[in-house]
């Protein structure tokens, strides 16, 4: 009967064991051996009771030094378990885009100290494009509380930033060729009689170009300002954030209209074709109701943009008889402090008219970078002469609509 796998294993195991065993034992016998011979040497005439003593002295030698090497390892071993077990792991979390920046100027900051007139431009370039929302740049705004109502409150940086909510991606050329879908014919449907064929579906896809646009700006400083780098830091995170996420929005929502224009989100948007009048009702029934029509269930609103004073005006609805606050009941919440219409969650800019809302879905779009926002630093003879520096701040990105049908505009009232 041949041995199984399990036993042949713990064979070669219990070998090993052995092998190790007499080399570890070989190496105290040589320990001895040598020990014996060094106590012995030069002596005539050794008695049986002389070698006897040599002999043991040496094992208990040996043997010790064997269980003090041993134990040294093992505390090796202990110390590197404990270690082990007392670290914390760390939450990988993502930087933001001021956390960068501040990398990026403290790595730089002996280049910014000893910027002079005639020096070249120096190139401050973030490592990664972080996270650029507000939330996580600025989390210790102070809110301003209005108490009109429980649940309004306006802070004065917590403004939305379509890049934050619409999916990102990244690219390494001029311009992106994605498909864009443009409806169709025919759908998946029951098959009973076999002499007709199948039902055929059709998509309409077309590839389009969208080619990157540059969004930049730049801000003069006093020349002192570089000697308190920590100072500057806090100083370009605020404006320069500020500046350019804003510029970033308008460009999502309006696009561009140069020789390569990339059309915006207001531009692609389908037009709002329900019977509603009332501004909760149309909101709800634009993406409820026509966005999934419209795309066969494929597309399901995310998010409803409207302007600030809009969105104010929904949060104060009045009852028309007795005048007191009163909110659609089910429709229209508050929730940490955020506005939700029929479960969709509203987003205030001020690109918006106040007349008008858009609604959509957000995985029929996306924004991608090509070039993460650079910070360069700049002396000119103009500014020499005015102890006065620029920082210029700039990036290329651009936007993507996969289906004009999954964004729907309109105005808040309207006539059945």
């Amino acid at each position: 009967m041949e041995p199984t796998e399990e036993e042949i294993k713990k064979a070669a195991q219990e070998n090993i064991e052995k092998i190790a065993k007499g080399a570890a034992q070989g190496a105290v016998l040589d320990t001895v051996v040598q020990e014996v011979k060094k106590a012995l040497e030069g002596k005539e005439y050794v008695s049986k009771e002389d070698a006897d003593k040599a002999v043991s002295e040496a094992v208990e030698k040996a043997v010790a030094e064997a269980k003090a090497e041993m134990q040294t390892s093992i505390d090796k071993v202990s110390a590197q378990v404990k270690k082990a077990s007392q670290i914390t792991p760390q939450e990988k979390t993502e930087k933001s885009f001021n956390d960068h920046l501040a990398d990026a100027i403290q790595e730089n900051a002996e280049s910014i100290q000893s910027f002079k007139k005639g020096s070249p431009e120096l190139t401050i370039a973030m490592k990664a494009v972080g996270d650029m929302s507000i939330g996580n740049n600025f989390p210790n705004a102070t809110p301003w509380i209005q108490d009109v109502r429980t649940g309004l409150i306006v802070n004065p940086y917590n403004r939305v930033w379509l890049s934050d909510i619409i999916p990102g991606g990244t690219s390494s050329g001029n311009s992106i060729i994605y498909p864009k879908e443009n409806g169709g014919e025919g759908e998946v449907g029951l098959w009973t009689d076999k002499s007709v064929d199948k039902p055929q579906v059709d998509y309409d896809l077309t590839s389009q170009a969208a080619f990157f646009k540059w969004i930049a700006g730049y801000v003069i400083i006093e020349r002192e300002m570089l000697d308190d780098i920590a100072w500057l830091s806090s100083y370009l995170q605020s404006k320069l954030l500020i500046s350019y996420k804003t510029a970033e929005n308008k460009f999502i929502l309006n696009g561009s209209t140069d020789a390569n224009p990339v059309q915006g989100m207001l531009a692609a948007a389908t037009a709002y074709n329900g019977t509603f009048d009332n501004p909760v009702d149309r909101i709800i029934d634009a993406g409820w109701g026509q966005i999934v029509e419209d795309t066969h269930e494929f597309y399901q609103p995310t998010h409803t943009l409207l302007n600030p004073r809009s969105a104010v005006s929904l949060g104060l609805n009045k009852a028309d008889g007795s005048g007191e606050y009163d909110l659609p009941n089910g429709s229209v919440s508050f929730g940490n402090g955020k506005l939700s219409v029929g479960g969709l969650d509203v987003v205030t800019t001020t690109g918006m008219d106040k007349a008008d809302f858009l609604t959509f879905d957000k995985n029929a779009l996306s924004y991608v970078t090509r070039l993460a926002p650079e910070l360069r630093l700049f002396e000119d003879a103009a500014l020499a002469k005015r102890n006065k520096l620029m920082f210029r701040i700039e990036g290329r990105s651009t936007l993507a609509i996969f289906n004009n049908k999954a964004l729907v505009s309109g105005k808040l009232v309207g006539t059945p």
